[in-house]
């Protein structure tokens, strides 16, 4: 019984995960959004490697998220606004976006994007938040 007990103390008190909230801006955009969240630089920019891709619809000029069960760790995340309703981020030539899109940290690449600069750290301290501006 006393086994029972503290087994019982032992799972009430493991993390089963982090979670992260996402505030954004998106200033009148609307329509279907994709989020990539990426836990690696291996995996950054290639949804199929992605740690979580959720598919939402934005709300009047806010929208908010929250993914939990993450495990502590650095992490980044892409978001677009898929105007077309392709389910792909549309790009030009030079693979400069032609939907409305945002990295994590509101990261603006100037050429190719990465990874270091995007990326973020999970704690199990509290929840993490990032607050986005989608352009």
């Amino acid at each position: 019984m006393k086994n029972i007990i503290i087994f019982s103390f032992l799972l009430a008190t493991v993390s089963f995960g982090n979670s992260l909230k996402i505030d954004i801006q998106n200033k009148g955009l609307k329509g279907v959004a994709y989020l990539s969240l990426y836990e690696n630089s291996d995996s950054f920019l290639n949804t199929s490697k992605a740690f979580k891709n959720i598919k939402f619809e934005l709300k009047d000029n806010n929208t908010s998220l929250v993914i939990k069960d993450i495990p502590q760790g650095e992490y980044a995340f892409t978001i677009f606004v898929d105007e077309n309703n392709n389910g792909v981020l549309d790009t030009n030539v030079f693979k400069i976006p032609k939907e409305p899109s945002a990295f994590s940290n509101n990261y603006k690449p100037k050429f190719k994007p990465s990874f270091k600069s995007a990326k973020f750290s999970i704690d199990n301290t509290a929840e993490s938040i990032q607050n986005i501006v989608l352009k």
